[in-house]
């Protein structure tokens, strides 16, 4: 983790959490995979009705709306245009677009909106039908989207062969091997083996990975996230307010957040310490904020877009040394019941790819104590980590079982 001190404003933030209680009261999931004849608003509409329900509240409750992006069905007022078919009228409305890195943030976002008294009942929300509904030329121009017009994509740079850079410097400076990349991509499926909905339940081996076809060296087909169609949504509110509504869900709560930006455009990047010092800044806030530090999380979600995101992430956010996160994952150390159990939803190398929704809503289904086969034992504090772009911009928050302290 990055070596920061004091942060201004972090005990400001620790108040106002403290203060306010801000929580996660309802979560909801479609159904992931190949979903054709649905649009990216149906699946918006199916997930939060779904997350309203798990609350145990009405659509009248909820005050404000937080979107996510699509990637089929772009409009230019997100939020609103959601909100109208809905049938909501919001006083508070947003849409936030950082990548991966969104979906956390919305959480904190919410948050943020609730304490400066914008609205009370805060539906976070995201939904497309990225598999059924983009063309080949469409997803030409999805790996694409992160490169520099004119001076990284007519140079044959894609966004797998952004990560594949990555992944080639950190092999390369630790002496890393294929094996500690593939290991986490089995984890991972061993992970969705457990959850209902994934998309990729089948058991995956070490050399099934590395005999996989070449996307980018050295990333191969299963060091790659998986693309599906569906929905995810949570609601944010404060202890008081879903007391008051009759929430019978037990509540989950936000400890600490933050967010780090390395740069936009990978040919930015010096060196891998650019990166990490991002993912740090974003985790260290977190961290000072909640009080806590990487050894206090029971359960951690990290954005896993590739295989190699996860090792810088953990090493980025202080969970294992540089270098070192490989032969952790290769030792098995991120399944349940091990060290640090890691996506126990199979993340979206296995489950699905919605961002990180399916992130947050697993992080709360673990501190509720409703994760089923998944369950990690004893599970209190959840860490949650977002990653946008090719390593470029980061989210983190903090989630426990119980009230701030």
């Amino acid at each position: 983790m990055a070596t920061v001190g004091t942060i201004p404003g972090i005990e400001d933030a620790r108040e106002i959490l403290k203060k306010h209680k801000i929580v996660i009261a309802g979560i909801g999931e479609t159904e992931q995979g190949k979903i054709p004849n649905k649009s990216s608003f149906q699946f918006l509409s199916e997930a939060s009705k779904l997350a309203i329900e798990d609350a145990g509240i009405k659509k009248e409750d909820v005050d404000g709306v937080v979107t996510a992006f699509s990637l089929v069905e772009q409009t230019f007022m997100h939020c609103t245009t959601f909100a109208d078919y809905f049938g909501m009228r919001p006083r508070y409305f947003s849409s936030v677009a950082i990548g991966g890195a969104t979906a956390v943030w919305m959480v904190a976002e919410a948050a943020m909106a609730i304490a400066s008294g914008q609205a009370e009942v805060v539906l976070c929300v995201r939904g497309d039908n990225t598999l059924s509904g983009i063309s080949s030329s469409g997803m030409v121009a999805l790996i694409r989207e992160m490169c520099h017009a004119e001076f990284e994509f007519p140079y044959g740079l894609t966004t797998p062969g952004g990560y594949a850079l990555a992944a080639q410097r950190y092999l390369h400076d630790y002496k890393g091997k294929q094996e500690h990349l593939a290991a986490v991509a089995v984890t991972m499926r061993k992970h969705a083996g457990l959850k209902p909905n994934a998309m990729n339940k089948e058991p995956l081996t070490i050399e099934e990975v590395i005999n996989s076809r070449i996307i980018a060296a050295p990333l191969r087909k299963y060091d790659c996230s998986i693309i599906s169609d569906g929905g995810a949504a949570f609601i944010v509110t404060t202890e008081e307010k879903a007391k008051a509504l009759g929430v019978k869900k037990p509540l989950v709560y936000l400890w600490g957040m933050g967010e780090g930006y390395s740069h936009q455009y990978f040919t930015s990047v010096s060196d891998l310490n650019q990166i990490y010092n991002a993912i740090g800044s974003s985790g260290h806030r977190a961290f000072q904020t909640a009080g806590i530090g990487p050894k206090d999380v029971d359960v951690a979600f990290l954005y896993d877009c590739f295989t190699i995101t996860v090792l810088l992430e953990l090493e980025g956010l202080g969970f294992v040394p540089k270098g070192e996160a490989g032969p952790f994952a290769l030792e098995g150390r991120l399944e349940i019941g091990k060290d640090l159990p890691l996506n126990t939803h199979g993340g979206l190398l296995s489950q699905a790819h919605l961002g990180a929704m399916h992130h947050v809503v697993e992080a709360t289904a673990q501190l509720r104590g409703e994760a089923g086969p998944r369950q990690v034992k004893d599970a209190e504090v959840a860490l949650v980590h977002g990653n946008g772009g090719i390593v470029s911009a980061h989210s983190t928050i903090v989630l426990g079982k119980e009230p701030l302290s």
